[in-house]
């Protein structure tokens, strides 16, 4: 019986999850807001959060085989710097096990990262796709990130296409 129990629990657990999350950092909710078929996940995307914090949060979440989904925001907190990106892969992996791994490219231009080129940016997610990443086009690009500008609507649409 005791058995029975642990296979609903699991079950329940595994159904509250949605299929295709977004996770990562304060760009997260903008992405959220601007996609009909993604959504953020308690536990996975915090503002100021950087690789090697959204990779323990992954390693404590729960094993979620149902997840087929994962669009990952992250890097700018990283000053697009590789800070342990294949531990993050590596972790993403492990809990979503049957998850493809979409990356959704970061701003730049503004705060510490005024001086930071497009270059830099396109080479640090290089990193991403060598793992096994696909990069989804347009970046969130130049300029403060942190209100709902247009290019969100842009990404939700590219998300919401690649979900049919």
């Amino acid at each position: 019986m005791k058995f029975i129990i642990y296979l609903l629990f699991c079950f329940v657990g595994y159904s509250q999850i949605p299929n295709n999350i977004v996770i990562g950092d304060s760009q997260t909710p903008y992405i959220d807001m601007n996609s009909k078929k993604v959504e953020r996940v308690v536990g996975l995307w915090k503002s100021g959060i950087r690789v090697p914090e959204l990779t323990k949060m992954i390693k404590r979440y729960k094993v979620s085989p149902n997840v087929q989904n994962i669009f990952l925001c992250i890097g700018t907190n990283d000053l697009y710097v590789d800070n342990g990106v294949e531990k993050l892969f590596n972790s993403i992996c492990s809990t979503f096990p049957n998850s493809k791994i979409y990356v959704i490219q970061g701003s730049w231009g503004w705060g510490n990262l005024k001086k930071t080129s497009y270059t830099k940016i396109k080479k640090y997610y290089k990193r991403y796709e060598e793992l096994g990443g696909t990069i989804i086009e347009p970046p969130i690009g130049k300029g403060d990130p942190h209100h709902n500008s247009p290019i969100y609507k842009k990404i939700g649409q590219v998300i919401d296409n690649i979900l049919f």
